[in-house]
C-alpha cells in the first residue's frame, strides 16, 4: 500500500508542478501513464518516476453535456482520450477555441489550469 500511495502522489505532485510523470520498469524498461506501483509487463516492483513530454495526438473524444458539479460551467466540453508520444494515452478535458472541430490525430500539448482549492488539473490544448 505504501508503493501506491508515493506513486499516486507523484502522480498528483506532477500535475501540481505543471509536468506528467510515469513509472518506468527498472528490469525491463515499460513506461507506463499514469504511473503503476507494479510493472505491466513483467510485474516487478523496482520502479522508478519519470518525466515525460506532454504532446500527444487525439485518439477518439465525446461531447459532455450532462456534467457532474463541479463542471456545470463548462458544458458542453470536450473529453478526449490522448495518446502521448511514448505511446501511452491519457483522458482529460480538450479545450479547443471556439468553432474548432475535434478531429483524429489532432496534434495537442498538456496544459494546466488551477482548480479547486488551488490544485492544477491537467487539459489538452492544440499544439
Amino acid at each position: 500500500m505504501k508503493e501506491i500511495t508515493r506513486v499516486v502522489k507523484a502522480y498528483e505532485d506532477s500535475i501540481n508542478q505543471n509536468r506528467i510523470v510515469g513509472s518506468v520498469c527498472s528490469d525491463c524498461g515499460t513506461i507506463a501513464v499514469p504511473p503503476r506501483p507494479i510493472c505491466r509487463k513483467c510485474n516487478s516492483d523496482d520502479i522508478d518516476i519519470t518525466t515525460v513530454d506532454g504532446m500527444g495526438k487525439l485518439v477518439t473524444w465525446t461531447v459532455i453535456h450532462i456534467a457532474p458539479p463541479t463542471h456545470l460551467d463548462r458544458v458542453p466540453y470536450i473529453l478526449g482520450i490522448v495518446k502521448l508520444s511514448n505511446g501511452q494515452s491519457l483522458t482529460g478535458i480538450v479545450d479547443l477555441p471556439e468553432g474548432v472541430e475535434p478531429q483524429f490525430d489532432m496534434n495537442l500539448v498538456a496544459a494546466f489550469e488551477e482548480g479547486q482549492e488551488g490544485a492544477s488539473r491537467l487539459r489538452w490544448r492544440i499544439n
